[in-house]
């Protein structure tokens, strides 16, 4: 039997692959079927068939001036911009996917140009090829400074990037030995930025090592091209890929069975969009006890609400998600960000539960009086918190949640004359409840 493709299952889909829910976009995806849904979700077709125009960031505005390329808080502003924007949420997710994967930081960077150029990679690739993107990654001029590329070269190479390809970026630990990190970098000599000619990777002939390597059990004449191939000979890059994607879209400690199957899945597709394509479209993805199990990120928490409630945009939203934890282009060090319940420390929660207090606050009082949000004279404390949850994009809310919810409600302003500054409580309410945090 096919299986159920009902509200539940289309909130589920797009809990994990946009940034707002909204009512409107579950009717669509409950309207086209879950092939059709999965398929636009991949492809970076608006659910809707809208197009959007995305602004050069010279054009947008953020606390009501126009943002400046060559300022990286204004580069972390107009990414919060496109999160919220895009017709293609998916992309932009995968975008941060990478970022995270292949951890690189402007602290050591220290060029604006340079990073937002690795942004441009990632989000090109960002369904496409893993192994193209991995050969590119490996010129790109942001990776070679941050990982000292150019001081690899022929008889005093450097191990930086070939550890980090094989821990981080590929085979994880416990999978090559330190011998294979120290053949690898001789493959990986003779690449270098020239600080002098616009940042551009070119690669030295003279600087290359041409003598062979013996790398994971295989020995040959390897270059930054070839050595990749015998990464991809291994069978522990596609199981280390394939958790990475469970945890980022399924569950953060996805079963051994289901690893092996999304690896199989990795191997034999051509793209990330076919092994995502397929896992959206399996039964596993649907159980019950993976939905609402995994824990937003400071910048899915910030672009959601930002989206929800049509926010302008403002520099304090990345300063924000910087006191949250997360601080887009300055990742901590190498391995990206520790995710999962370090997102909910103590004064990262503090910082979420101010932030949706701020939002609250920001909203203007018109909302409040739009048909989505006041309801007919007869409405109960439970129509209420059914209705705005919704609008918040908050799908489903525990018992606890809701009866305190519900009871504010009553207390507050479901008998008043005036509404609205008890609507700004509940609001606020409802944005820190712990199923707000979820996906």
């Amino acid at each position: 039997m096919a299986m159920a493709w009902t509200e539940q299952e289309a909130v589920h889909l797009l809990n994990r692959t946009t940034f707002f829910t909204s009512r409107a976009d579950v009717s669509v995806a409950v309207r086209l079927g879950q092939n059709e849904t999965v398929r636009r979700l991949v492809a970076g077709e608006p659910l809707d068939g809208a197009e959007r125009t995305i602004l050069p960031i010279e054009e947008v505005l953020a606390d009501g001036k126009n943002l400046k390329a060559t300022d990286i808080g204004d580069q972390q502003a107009y990414w919060l911009y496109r999160m919220t924007e895009t017709g293609a949420p998916l992309v932009e997710k995968m975008t941060l996917f990478w970022h995270d994967h292949f951890a690189t930081s402007h602290r050591k960077v220290n060029n604006v140009a340079l990073m937002v150029q690795q942004n441009e990679l990632f989000r090109r690739y960002a369904l496409g090829s893993f192994y193209e993107l991995l050969l590119e990654v490996g010129k790109d001029p942001a990776m070679v400074i941050w990982l000292d590329g150019n001081s690899n070269k022929k008889g005093k190479p450097n191990e930086n990037y070939a550890r980090e390809v094989m821990e981080l970026f590929t085979l994880g630990i416990g999978y090559y030995s330190e011998q294979d990190i120290k053949e690898a970098a001789r493959a990986f000599t003779g690449w270098a930025v020239d600080k002098n000619d616009g940042y551009k990777v070119s690669f030295n002939p003279k600087q290359h090592d041409t003598g062979v390597k013996r790398v994971l059990g295989e020995s040959g004449n390897y270059d930054e091209h070839t050595l990749i191939d015998v990464l991809f000979h291994q069978a522990a890059l596609p199981q280390h890929m394939a958790k990475k994607l469970l945890q980022a879209f399924a569950t953060e400690d996805p079963p051994a069975a289901w690893i092996e199957q999304v690896a199989r899945d990795f191997r034999d597709s051509k793209t990330v969009g076919e092994t995502l394509t397929k896992l959206f479209l399996s039964e596993e993805f649907y159980r019950p006890e993976y939905r609402g199990t995994i824990i937003k990120s400071p910048a899915e928490y910030v672009a959601w609400l930002v989206k929800a409630y049509r926010l302008p945009l403002s520099k304090g939203y990345t300063s924000a998600m910087r006191k949250m934890g997360q601080e887009l282009y300055l990742p901590p060090d190498v391995s990206g960000w520790e995710e999962g319940a370090s997102w909910l420390m103590s004064t990262s929660l503090l910082a979420r539960y101010q932030f949706a207090e701020s939002v609250a606050k920001k909203v203007k009082s018109t909302m409040f009086i739009e048909a989505p949000y006041m309801l007919g004279n007869g409405a109960t404390a439970a129509d209420y918190v059914w209705s705005w949850s919704r609008n918040s994009g908050i799908w489903s809310l525990g018992e606890p949640s809701e009866n305190a919810v519900k009871q504010y409600a009553e207390d507050t302003f479901l008998y008043a004359k005036s509404k609205i500054n008890g609507m700004r409580g509940l609001l606020q309410l409802l944005l820190i409840s712990p199923e707000a945090q979820m996906k």
